[in-house]
């Protein structure tokens, strides 16, 4: 490495480190996956931490990397979102080492370029921000790149053992990652591998990851096919929304993470227009990238057949495992391809030979996302967790809320607010006395009992019957006992909602459950979140007076108080 091209990896590494540092203490808290990665790898016990394991259908090594973590340093918000920077970063530097290893060391045009994409990339500042996994798998991912490109050029025991290793790391950090494993190696010993080294390639590289990995087969196993992980309850499969792939690796507009839009053709024309807005800071970025993209796949060598053939088949995968229910198709779930891409556009943007065309398109593709990095509210650094736990804990204390005051939580458990509130407090009583009514506690407006694994298999057969009727004897007798009848004059009572999930009007839900079409293709989890939230509001309005409400990101606090 020269000194001009170690200076411009420095000044690269400074403005990702800046961009990855902004706004890192988030005002509203931890959203909901961010507290089940905390409470996890907080978990005193190794059992407890297992079985937080398979109940989430989480691979260990990021929870055990977080739980070091806080013990060398500490649990607050910001420093658990630090633990997402370093990896973030440090993938930034192995996907420039492994750039030169993808030119055969003859490669620091592309070397700096990708690492400079990789830099200001929203999709990767987001997830360097978000105490989760995906920093962690980016920059091992890198790692499995970076040894990869050294097989090509030095087919060696060594690189075959490293490249083993970073592979069996990924498999521990993405309960996904063994898709793009399989791909990697198998293409491996198509396009890099001589006949002559291929005995020591299996023996070294997938032997070795498979040996390694026998003593977390079981976990791996109950993680992938315990009856809860493919589930019904998001959202249906979306051709359309595979789109989001290239406007969330090439632009700055995160709708696969922000939730923006339904489709693609909403985003990009709705109501008889196109929206400008998404047009220019989405679709011309993401042009560019997949234009830089193309040019770099045609350069016909076996290293690009290599990572062709990686790429194509996990998204294939992926696709295939989407459209059969089994996973929601979102580029989250792809982060293993999103370095091949980066990569290929670096490489295919060098390729081209005109200097004012480079020159042209990189000024348009540039501007356009540090501007709205900058500027838009939505941007991987501006953008509000809308559902973060700290949101209804501050607008619960700023509505007054007194001791024998009481609250129900629907959606997720009291526990969920805990890390936000001083339990020794008396101000704490509402909350350690509150009632939740979550997706897995069925039994609160079910006439019968159901294992949360039971839910998620057959849920949608077994609440259609609920979901139709306006009454609910369950609920009514859990509510009454456990509310309304301890409930005195004067104290007031609190309904926590989550809006993102619960947005169906009551009559909306039983037209729905009342036909078949309908019914088979909207998201389980909306109706019966909805239908528990219209329920509750009910029966609150009938026992008490409305007093108000507040909203407050994606949440929404109803106030009902007793005469």
């Amino acid at each position: 490495m020269n000194k001009k091209s170690l200076l411009y990896l420095l000044l690269i590494l400074v403005l990702s480190t800046l961009l990855r540092l902004w706004n890192l203490d988030k005002p509203e808290g931890m959203w909901n996956d961010e507290f089940l990665t905390w409470k996890i790898a907080s978990a005193m016990t190794p059992t407890e931490f297992f079985e937080g394991l398979k109940s989430n259908c989480h691979a260990p090594l990021h929870y055990l990397y977080l739980k070091l973590w806080m013990l060398l340093f500490h649990d607050n918000d910001t420093i658990l979102r630090l633990s997402s920077v370093i990896p973030g970063v440090l993938g930034i530097i192995t996907m420039y080492f492994a750039a030169l290893e993808f030119k055969n060391k003859d490669g620091i045009k592309t070397a700096i370029t990708t690492a400079f994409l990789c830099g200001i990339s929203s999709f990767l500042i987001y997830f360097s921000q978000e105490v989760r996994i995906y920093s962690l798998v980016f920059f091992i991912t890198s790692l499995v790149l970076l040894y990869a490109f050294k097989i090509f050029n030095n087919p060696s025991k060594k690189n075959f053992t490293l490249y083993s290793i970073f592979c069996l790391l990924l498999i521990l950090t993405h309960t996904i990652g063994f898709v793009f494993v399989f791909y990697s190696t198998a293409a491996l010993l198509v396009f890099a591998v001589p006949k002559k080294k291929a005995k020591d390639f299996l023996l070294f590289s997938i032997v070795g990851v498979l040996i390694l990995a026998l003593p977390f087969i079981p976990l791996i196993s109950s993680i992938l096919f315990k009856a809860g992980y493919f589930s019904q309850w998001w959202a249906p499969f979306n051709f359309s929304r595979t789109l989001f792939i290239f406007t969330d690796i090439f632009s700055p507009v995160l709708t696969d993470i922000a939730h923006i839009f339904n489709t693609f053709s909403d985003a990009f024309y709705k109501n008889g227009s196109v929206n400008l807005g998404y047009f220019m800071f989405a679709v011309i970025p993401a042009s560019i990238g997949i234009l830089c993209f193309i040019k770099g796949v045609l350069n016909p060598k076996k290293v690009q057949g290599y990572l062709l053939c990686v790429l194509i088949c996990t998204i294939l995968t992926v696709l295939i495992a989407a459209m059969a229910g089994k996973i929601v198709f979102v580029t989250k779930y792809l982060i293993e391809i999103v370095p091949i891409f980066i990569l290929l556009a670096a490489d295919g943007f060098n390729l081209f030979e005109s200097k004012a065309f480079k020159i042209t398109i990189a000024t348009i593709f540039i501007v356009l996302n540090l501007f709205y990095i900058v500027v838009s509210n939505t941007s991987a650094v501006n953008m509000v967790r809308k559902e973060g736990q700290r949101l209804p804990v501050i607008a619960l204390d700023e509505m007054g809320l007194k001791k024998n005051d009481k609250i129900i939580f629907l959606y997720y458990s009291k526990e969920w607010f805990y890390k936000y509130i001083d339990l020794k407090s008396p101000e704490a009583k509402p909350y350690i006395n509150s009632v939740c009514i979550t997706k897995h506690n069925f039994e609160y407006f079910l006439r019968f009992d159901m294992h949360p694994g039971e839910s998620f298999k057959k849920g949608r057969k077994m609440l259609r019957e609920t979901l139709t009727k306006k009454e609910n004897d369950s609920l009514d007798f859990r509510l009454n006992n456990e509310i309304f009848k301890k409930i005195k004059k004067g104290d007031r009572l609190f309904i926590v909602d989550l809006t993102s999930v619960s947005f169906f009007p009551m009559n909306i839900v039983q037209n729905i459950a009342s036909d078949d079409k309908l019914y088979n293709n909207t998201p389980l989890l909306y109706l019966a979140m909805s239908y528990i939230k219209d329920y509750v509001l009910i029966m609150a309005g009938q026992e008490m007076i409305f007093d108000g409400y507040k909203d407050t990101g994606a949440w929404k606090i109803y106030v009902f108080k007793k005469a």
